[in-house]
């Protein structure tokens, strides 16, 4: 009976400690364990999202203690993904609730008209990823020894095998399985992104994870590697500004500003976001401020917003679509020597929604600025 007792609590312990997949990621790759720290996959339970967290206090499902969001915000927890249960402030909550293995090892992806899923692969210590030198092979580790057995190489990782041959890791489909759509327990598309590729070569990993300074891991030195640490909260992706372009021309009455979302999906379709556009024109010292054009997906019932899981239609949609060049009219008078100020930026949440909620924290509350210009006329 000791025995057995024993044996169990050694498996317990065991996958315990095997759910805290990071601790072992971070040996190899430091560079990119360190950019992951600071990243919404590593914030993405409601023990580090404001926003999460807010809107998980409000739902229905909180008082039955059913956490029905877990398949992309904490996957890694166990405990939450094997059946709705109640959450535990635990160390893969705190830390990896979204862990490295998480997303490497998508096999594919399910496409369900309420939200996709990722289908993860069932080959033991298989992480997928990309690298055009490599696309189509599979590295496995070796230990070769030579000069008898006085020198040994080594290649590949000791911890897993790394196949390059997954489309979804160079056209961006495995992200989709969280990123894509989601629907409401009333049929309520309440987001999409609505992708749409066009002639454009950019993908969610080109936009999203650049190539950034510093090597892949310690055994394999590389000039650099895809950026992991993408938050648009508590950091403004100025990588981010290269997809939105701003111009200016004048005309009769006025003059017009000109967006282009070069980006592959909709700006900001999420319900809680608000993009904006603010104009100034800087006159003999004096600084001329015009009207504020915003850009948001409102939806709600009966005419009116509500949050998310109560809403049944679109009350306004205004957002700027994948794609697309949208042109804004001002009326005011431009002058020899004035400078336009064009900035183009967002909330993580709207002003308006965030006091309803009750968020005060200011990577959040406060207006980022993606992307301006300086139009001298």
């Amino acid at each position: 009976m000791k025995l057995w007792i024993g044996l169990l609590l050694l498996s317990v312990t065991s996958h315990l400690h095997a759910t805290l997949e990071n601790q072992t990621c971070k040996a190899c790759h430091p560079t990119i364990y360190k950019e992951y720290q600071n990243s919404m996959h590593s914030r993405s339970s409601i023990y580090k999202d404001v926003i999460h967290k807010a809107v998980w206090d409000r739902h229905p499902a909180k008082a039955k203690g059913e956490y029905t969001c877990a398949k992309c915000h904490s996957p890694s927890d166990p405990s939450v993904m094997n059946d709705n249960t109640k959450l535990t402030d635990n160390k893969i909550q705190q830390t990896e609730p979204i862990s490295c293995q998480q997303c490497h090892q998508i096999e594919s992806v399910e496409k369900h008209a309420k939200s996709n899923k990722n289908i993860l692969t069932t080959k033991e210590k298989t992480f997928f990823s990309a690298d055009i030198a490599l696309k189509g092979t599979k590295v496995e580790f070796k230990e070769e020894s030579s000069f008898f057995g006085m020198f040994t190489t080594k290649s590949g990782s000791a911890y897993h095998d790394i196949d390059y041959s997954n489309e979804g890791y160079y056209n961006g489909d495995s992200c989709m399985g969280c990123h894509s759509h989601k629907q409401n327990a009333k049929g309520f598309l309440m987001c999409d992104l609505e992708v749409k590729q066009g002639d454009s070569k950019d993908t969610c990993i080109s936009c999203h994870m650049p190539q950034n300074k510093g090597s892949i891991a310690n055994q394999k030195d590389t000039v650099t590697h895809a950026y992991h640490g993408d938050n648009i909260r508590n950091s403004t992706p100025t990588y981010l500004s290269k997809y939105i372009k701003l111009s200016l021309d004048k005309n009769a009455n006025g003059f017009n500003v000109a967006i282009k979302n070069k980006a592959t999906h909709t700006l900001f379709p999420q319900s809680l976001r608000l993009n904006q556009l603010r104009v100034t024109i800087e006159r003999s010292g004096k600084a001329i401020k015009l009207k504020t054009e915003s850009f948001a997906r409102v939806i709600g019932s009966n005419g009116k917003p509500t949050m998310p899981w109560l809403a049944d239609s679109i009350i306004s949609d205004t957002s700027i679509k994948a794609l697309e060049t949208r042109k804004i009219s001002f009326d005011a008078t431009l002058e020899k020597g004035d400078t336009v100020l064009v900035e183009f930026g967002y909330y993580v949440v709207n002003p308006k929604a965030a006091k309803m909620l009750n968020i005060t924290d200011k990577s959040v509350t406060e207006f980022i600025v993606l992307t301006k210009e300086r139009f001298k006329i």
